[in-house]
């Protein structure tokens, strides 16, 4: 027997162990080739799925767009039908305001030139006729012996009382612009 490390290991020992290296060795080599393939598989699925989605995307974007520019498109073209039409409306109120703002305007100088005439007319009929005549008033009984004195061209008069009928306060509703006697 020998006393120590020993170095080296029996050859049937390193044997067995070689060839269970070697068969782990395939084992993993397998294990990997394997999961190499699936997570390629993965890879290429994921790199499918995203070049797909990538793709809609950008036909869904593309859309979207087209959809926003027709819109868009409808709109002005609504809007500008819109401004036309207000525009036309807007010449046909200036003619008619336009027309109604001249016939007032040569109706109120056809009133004014009516109400001249008829001014002119007036005038000169008043100028021609005579003047008025004053009234003739009736003198009461008690009243006999006064006088009136008219003034120049018939305007005005003044009633001299006879004696014994001063004025006095006339009663209350006996009207306006009387004047009232009293016998003494």
């Amino acid at each position: 027997m020998t006393t120590g490390p020993q170095m080296q290991l029996s050859p049937r020992i390193r044997q067995n162990m070689e060839q269970m290296l070697a068969a782990q060795l395939d084992s993993l080599q397998s294990q990997l080739k394997s999961s190499n393939a699936a997570l390629q598989k993965t890879a290429q699925s994921a790199a499918l799925t995203i070049s797909d989605d990538l793709e809609s995307l950008r036909d869904l974007s593309r859309k979207s767009t087209q959809d926003l520019k027709d819109e868009v498109a409808h709109r002005r073209a609504e809007i500008e039908s819109l401004m036309r039409e207000l525009e036309q409306q807007r010449l046909s109120h200036g003619k008619i305001v336009t027309g109604k703002v001249v016939a007032l305007i040569l109706s109120g100088i056809a009133l004014a030139g009516l109400m001249a005439a008829f001014s002119a007319f007036l005038g000169a009929k008043v100028a021609t006729l005579p003047p008025p005549e004053p009234p003739i008033q009736l003198i009461p009984e008690q009243l006999t012996g006064s006088r009136t004195i008219r003034g120049v061209g018939g305007l005005g008069q003044v009633i001299v009382l006879p004696p014994g009928l001063p004025p006095a306060s006339c009663p209350i509703g006996a009207g306006t612009n009387r004047t009232c006697l009293t016998m003494e």
